[in-house]
This record gives structure tokens, C-alpha cells and sequence, in this order.
């Protein structure tokens, strides 16, 4: 593909941290400075879009559906709890699949678990020995990157949770979703590369380094 339509997509209840719109405008700064050099074959096209709601799940539809309107190749998921270098874009694209996510801790003090799900249903850490992609069951979306071909497959709703009777609660809205990408014929590949390039911030800032259980 020759021809790169990326939308940079944020849901967001309104209220960003200022590391997040640092990693945003650097981001956007280095493909304009530099283009996308692990797809020296391609132009790029790059739009930011937002929606704003206290509803994530809203919030991914739309932007979503927006996307394909718009008649975009790719779509990128920031999630404005995240940070991220500027060279994140280029390592994601450059892997050249369909589904491409990152792994990051979840945010406890106890810094022992990652987002990441395998195959097997065990949490997958990244390490400083990982390196490449491993393909796995589901991620957050917190940086993430789609080939919206992708979301042209699989019929809304994408994000629809589903609903735990043992427990009387609701899953998150990536596990469902990716389950539906996989169920498509979709292989999902978490980055360890890229996801060492982000963190997850809340009171602090999550980074693969941080993990205690290794």
C-alpha cells in the first residue's frame, strides 16, 4: 500500500495531561519532519480526529465510523492516559499488519502486570529481552494501530463489552473487540519494541522497566 491515510484517533472525557499532548505533537512533528522511513515506499496522509464524551466505548465507534468515512486507511488510537515517543508511529507501521498494539503495565503501585493477554490467557510481560512482535489474544488500545480494512469486515457494534453473570460485571471493550478482529481472520501482534516506547500515566507514569515480577 502505497498510499497512507492515517487518522490519529482520541476518545477522551475532555481533559488531557500535559505529557500526553507533548507525545502527540512530537509524534506529528517527526513524520512531518521525516515521513515514515520503515515505509520509504509510501506517502502519508496524516488528520488528527476527536471525540469527546464520558463514554469510551462511544467515543472508539465514532471514531471509528468516522474513519471509514472518510475513506482512511489506517487509524491510530491515543488513549490521553498514555505517553509515547515520536518515533512510535514508524515502528508500528513499519511491522506492515493489519493489527499492531503495545503493551504497558496496568496502573498499580504493585507494577506487577501488563495489559497484554497471550494465546493461552496468561498476562504477557514485556522485558528487555523481548523483542519483536508476538501474536496475541488482546491489548489495550491505549496505542494501537489498525489497517481499517479491518473494521470494514467485522459489523458494529466493535466495542461492545460483554456482560460477566458470575461476577455481575462487564468486561472491558478490547477484549470483546479483539476477539471479533480474530474471529475475522485478523492475527493480532503485540510490539515489544513500540511498547517500550510507551507508558501508561496516572499518578505516575507505567513503563516497561517498572515491571517487579521479571
Amino acid at each position: 500500500m502505497n498510499d497512507i491515510r492515517l487518522i490519529i484517533a482520541v476518545p477522551t472525557a475532555g481533559t488531557c495531561r500535559m505529557g500526553f499532548c507533548y507525545s502527540v505533537a512530537g509524534l506529528i512533528a517527526c513524520v512531518a519532519a521525516r515521513g515514515i522511513p520503515s515505509r520509504p515506499e509510501a506517502s502519508i496522509d496524516i488528520k488528527m480526529d476527536v471525540v469527546e464524551s464520558s463514554n469510551w466505548i462511544t467515543n472508539r465507534e465514532q471514531l471509528v465510523r468516522r474513519a471509514i468515512d472518510g475513506n482512511m486507511t489506517h487509524l491510530m488510537f491515543l488513549d490521553d492516559d498514555m505517553t509515547f515517543e515520536p518515533d512510535v508511529l514508524n515502528v508500528m507501521l513499519g511491522r506492515r499488519q493489519p493489527v499492531v498494539v503495545t503493551n504497558y503495565l496496568i496502573k498499580t503501585e504493585e507494577c506487577d502486570s501488563f495489559v497484554a493477554v497471550g494465546l493461552d490467557g496468561k498476562r504477557v510481560a514485556t522485558t528487555e529481552t523481548k523483542t519483536g512482535m508476538e501474536p496475541i489474544a488482546y491489548s489495550g488500545f491505549g496505542v494501537s494501530l489498525f489497517e481499517l480494512d479491518v473494521f470494514r469486515k467485522i459489523p458494529q457494534p466493535w466495542f461492545l463489552p460483554e456482560f460477566i453473570a458470575e461476577s455481575s460485571s462487564y468486561t472491558t471493550e478490547d477484549n470483546p473487540c479483539y476477539a471479533k478482529i480474530r474471529d475475522a481472520g485478523y492475527p493480532v501482534y503485540l510490539d515489544h519494541d513500540a511498547s517500550k516506547m510507551v507508558a501508561h500515566v496516572g499518578n505516575a507514569a507505567w513503563a516497561w522497566r517498572d515491571y517487579r515480577n521479571g
